[in-house]
């Protein structure tokens, strides 16, 4: 006990120069302590939260040892509120939570070899919602969730008073949910703000419901129109083979997953005068982010803006993730953003938060039942279904989202026989992609053709390929087949209340409230 109170006496006369995010760290450790004490039902929730808030405001890496000092300081203190706590008791709580800080902040970010707190934000949120996309994710998953199960045990056990008045508010107590954001100044001059009538985004929703629009796709839309922060881009036709490729963005590297290219802004003026959503844009309402000025082109590894606050704005305008500075997102970023903002969890009772954006994915998307995506199905086909508009295609590497099928998605009906059907080509496909991708040398978030897309990426193509093959066999022997190709998955929503929950809103999205229509 001595021992205790003598580090924690000389961690109090260290506080003046007790390295970055110090603070923050007691901070943490004294809310999940008071949890403790209160037996709360959301400790794990706020641990997580807190954990992630860290790396979101504090920009560096807690170390393991501060982290286990903190609680070791708030335990002793505990432990002297409640004299009936006994050694041993104190000890064995001491142990499940060092054990549980070396699993997140050693083990985990050692095994992926770690090195940024962005890095450490992402893998932390895909092991808090499910993910065994790797061997390796799968045992931490299975080694964090031991860990969380042994310290609640240990803490039902317990027989400690809750102090009301030092109880956790349910939010991290490391500032970020008090910060206002600076509101950018656009560098070219607004347009006159037109009036037009008043309409919301549930007014946009209900129009398209009314007309057949599936919600996701309707999201996905809504995303689209806020990024750009124009109505008329989700209006513009599909990207095509014809639409030339942007100019004035330049590779800059490799991601330090030695996979994806770092992209940068090489001439501005050049990116503004090719880029296909932003050159016919030569002003901006109030109150809207002056997109033509700031680009947002694709980023990989980027992931939208947010905090773990529960009513936390999904923001496009501000850099976030571990891609480079420039404004934009990866795919994975752009399909969550399409789910949450339409009221869509991914995994059943979950509460759905702009936060999670950071947490699946693509490859999560393959295999949904596996990696904590429990609200989506791999989809069936048969003589009289087949790939839907919402649905969601994923390959390890790369995720989007149907926007619009024809009435004959796949071009089977031009096949006469069943021996043909191992001929089908995606040249042939009939259906609009939403995504964001590095097509036309980095554009972002864009619409495209999916006969045009599809030569752009061996993986999509070949799996799409053998989905139309399955789709077609089942016009001729009637059977009903889900497909099972190992690299690729077309995946659904479920729609079932469980998996319904109120949407995530997101930063300046009343710029395109007033839109007239997000059909397309």
């Amino acid at each position: 006990m001595r021992k205790h109170s003598l580090y924690f006496a000389l961690g109090m006369m260290m506080t003046a120069c007790a390295p970055q995010g110090f603070d923050a760290v007691q901070n943490i450790a004294s809310d999940t302590v008071q949890d403790i004490a209160c037996k709360d039902q959301q400790l794990e929730t706020k641990l997580w939260d807190g954990l992630k808030t860290y790396l979101i405001e504090q920009k560096t890496i807690p170390t393991a040892d501060v982290m286990k000092e903190a609680f070791h300081n708030q335990v002793e203190k505990l432990s002297e509120q409640n004299p009936q706590l006994t050694s041993a008791e104190v000890k064995r709580l001491n142990a499940d939570l060092d054990a549980l800080v070396d699993s997140l902040l050693s083990e985990a970010p050692e095994g992926e070899r770690v090195e940024t707190p962005e890095q450490l934000l992402m893998l932390l949120s895909a092991i808090d919602v499910g993910d065994r996309t790797t061997v390796f994710r799968s045992y931490m998953q299975d080694k964090v969730r031991g860990n969380f199960t042994q310290l609640q045990k240990t803490v039902q056990a317990l027989d400690v008073n809750c102090s009301n008045d030092n109880a956790s508010s349910g939010t991290p107590s490391t500032g970020g949910e008090e910060e206002t954001e600076t509101p950018i100044t656009p560098t070219e001059p607004s347009a006159p703000v037109v009036e037009e009538p008043n309409r919301d985004y549930e007014w946009h929703k209900q129009q398209a419901l009314d007309s057949g629009t599936p919600l996701s796709v309707f999201g996905g839309r809504w995303a689209f129109a806020t990024t750009y922060q124009s109505c008329q881009s989700v209006q513009l036709p599909s990207l095509n083979a014809q639409v030339p490729n942007i100019q004035g963005i330049s590779i800059v590297g490799k991601h330090s997953d030695g996979v994806g290219n770092k992209r940068q802004i090489a001439s501005l003026s050049k990116v503004q005068s090719t880029h296909y959503y932003i050159k016919d844009m030569t002003s901006y309402g109030q109150g809207c982010f002056n997109v033509r000025s700031n680009p947002l082109i694709y980023d990989y590894g980027g992931k939208p803006y947010a905090t773990t606050a529960t009513n936390a704005e999904i923001d496009m305008f501000k850099n976030n993730g571990d891609g480079t500075s420039v404004l934009g997102i990866d795919c994975s970023g752009y399909v969550f953003t399409s789910m949450a903002t339409a009221g869509l969890r991914l995994k059943s009772g979950r509460a759905l938060k702009a936060s999670d954006a950071w947490a699946w994915g693509s490859s999560s998307y393959v295999e949904p039942q596996n990696n904590g995506l429990t609200c989506l199905n791999k989809i069936s086909v048969s003589p009289t279904t087949t790939m839907k508009a919402g649905d969601i295609v994923a390959v390890y590497g790369h995720v989007l989202l149907i926007d619009k099928v024809g009435a004959d998605p796949f071009g089977i009906n031009s096949v006469k026989s069943e021996s043909e059907c191992s001929k089908l080509k995606s040249d042939g496909f009939d259906f609009v992609v939403a995504q964001s991708s590095p097509n036309k040398e980095g554009i972002g978030i864009n619409y495209y053709q999916a006969r045009d897309y599809l030569p752009t990426s061996s993986k999509m193509k070949t799996g799409l390929e053998k989905y139309a093959y399955y789709t077609c066999l089942s016009k001729f022997n009637g059977k009903t087949y889900t497909p099972n190709v190992g690299t690729l998955s077309v995946v659904r929503h479920k729609g079932t209340a469980d998996c319904m929950a109120p949407r995530v809103k997101m930063a300046r999205e009343s710029c395109i409230q007033s839109c007239s229509s997000l059909q397309r």
